[in-house]
């Protein structure tokens, strides 16, 4: 019973790192730039970059770990708030 109980955990811990991961804004303003879906990032990379009130090109969002982008879910020109899912990370 307990090596079942290890497998399981295992392939939940396996399902859990491939799915896709919405990435959110952690500070908002008009996109400027974005990655490409496809691109391969390291953890820490930035991904979209926004105009501010203040600043010209501010990063609002990082990669929360290495992976691939799946998805960019705001395009250029878009308005995003604090929290707005902006790009889909997978494996």
């Amino acid at each position: 019973m307990r090596t079942f109980a290890v497998l399981v955990v295992s392939l939940l811990l396996v399902a859990a790192v491939s799915e896709p991961e919405a990435v959110r804004a952690t500070v908002g303003g008009v996109v400027v730039e974005t990655v490409r879906t496809g691109d391969a990032v390291e953890e820490g990379a930035p991904l979209v970059w926004v105009r501010t009130a203040t600043k010209p090109k501010e990063v609002a969002a990082r990669a929360p770990r290495s992976g691939t982008v799946v998805e960019v879910l705001v395009p250029v020109g878009a308005r995003i708030r604090v929290g707005d899912p902006v790009v889909r990370l997978g494996p």
